[in-house]
């Protein structure tokens, strides 16, 4: 990728970004591997990597996160979806009655309140299933929101979605430069923004050619960046105090971030509600959620408690697929326990004073719970 003149000494001066990246990365025959598909894997796998360390030292076992994190994954990607799609002027249109465009995630279209509210919902009613306070799960969902939505916006900053306001319908840039893609320039011009952003590549189909934007997408990304600054010192010393402030706190600001950084936003519409005509579909929401905040904060004083597991002290594992507590020392033991038992083991209990069958534990009943002694 080429980065020519970014460094050019004429940097000080006002001017703009060029942008010339096709948003298709690579060809698979008739498969598109698009920057913004890429993106969504790499946040992914950086916060799943991060959320298991940090569960790790909240004493979780990886066995109740895994299991968690996949129904919850699915459940955020869905809601991002269709919150995108039900906000949409030409919802019926160009979605209900052409469904197959609901799908269509590789052309944009992600509204991360979407993904927040249903993957927060599936933390919350599946956590007990698998052994876990509901809100220490809500925590860790925040956690895993808070590193991965940053790397999602590389994605929209290639893609050319969530365009900022207009700063010139059109400039003009040089001769010869970035006419090759993947291309970055900096061109000065002491007309535009400093920091504005021109794509050229011919294949973006969502920014206008040639003209400059603000880029609200790394206006938001640097707000993610500082919602991440303020929260990371606070990962363990809020949980300690009641499971479940975490959250509250990455919602806070979260709703925050969107009702500013929307001021700057000019693909979505103006929302009129109550007569105001000054918010955008986000920004409303923003401000019921951070509203909704304070209310939380008296249901999780009232029903939550303190964390107070860690790595040397895990989570029992009593209830979850019938393993006692002692037998937890390490990841591997475990694993151990949670195999299917495929030979008889002589020291088993005798089959009266076995637990009874329970069908809503996460083994699905099988050998009347791994044989888990009666409590």
């Amino acid at each position: 990728m080429q980065l020519s003149g970014v460094l050019h000494a004429h940097l000080s001066t006002l001017g703009f970004f060029v942008l010339n990246i096709d948003p298709v990365l690579f060809r698979l025959g008739p498969i598109a591997v698009h920057w913004y598909g890429l993106m969504y894997v790499v946040a992914i796998s950086v916060a799943l990597w991060a959320l298991m360390r940090y569960s790790r030292k909240l004493g979780i076992h990886e066995e109740q996160l895994w299991s968690l994190f996949i129904w919850t994954a699915i459940a955020g990607l869905v809601g991002g979806r269709l919150y995108f799609v039900i906000q949409q002027p030409d919802l019926v249109n160009n979605y209900l009655l052409d469904p197959i465009n609901i799908f269509a995630v590789w052309n944009g279209g992600m509204a991360f309140f979407g993904a927040v509210f249903f993957g927060t919902a599936t933390l919350f009613l599946l956590a007990p299933r698998y052994g876990l306070s509901r809100w220490i799960a809500i925590d860790c969902g925040a956690f895993f929101a808070v590193i991965g939505q940053i790397f999602g916006r590389v994605g929209n900053v290639v893609n050319g979605d969530i365009l900022g306001k207009v700063v010139s319908a059109h400039v003009a840039i040089p001769a010869g430069v970035c006419t090759q893609s993947p291309c970055i320039a900096y061109v000065s011009d002491p007309h535009i923004l400093p920091w504005a952003i021109v794509y050229t590549n011919p294949n973006n189909t969502f920014a206008t050619l040639g003209a400059a934007y603000h880029p609200a997408q790394v206006y938001e990304m640097l707000m993610n960046i500082a919602i991440l600054a303020i929260l990371l010192p606070l990962r363990f010393k809020l949980p300690r105090i009641r499971a479940g402030y975490f959250f509250i706190a990455y919602l806070a600001l979260y709703a925050i971030s969107q009702i500013v950084v929307f001021f700057a936003r000019d693909t979505e519409p103006v929302t009129p509600f109550l007569g105001i005509t000054a918010f955008k579909q986000a920004q409303w929401t923003g401000l019921v959620v951070l509203l909704l905040c304070i209310p939380l904060i008296l249901i999780v004083r009232r029903f939550s408690a303190p964390w107070t597991y860690d790595t040397a002290h895990p989570v029992p594992l009593d209830g979850v697929a019938g393993v006692p507590t002692a037998s937890v020392n390490s990841s591997r033991a475990v694993k151990s326990q949670l195999r299917p038992v495929k030979r008889a083991v002589p020291t088993l209990e005798p089959v009266d004073d076995l637990a009874p069958w329970e069908p809503t534990r996460v083994t699905g009943g099988g050998l009347r719970n791994i044989l888990g002694p009666r409590s």
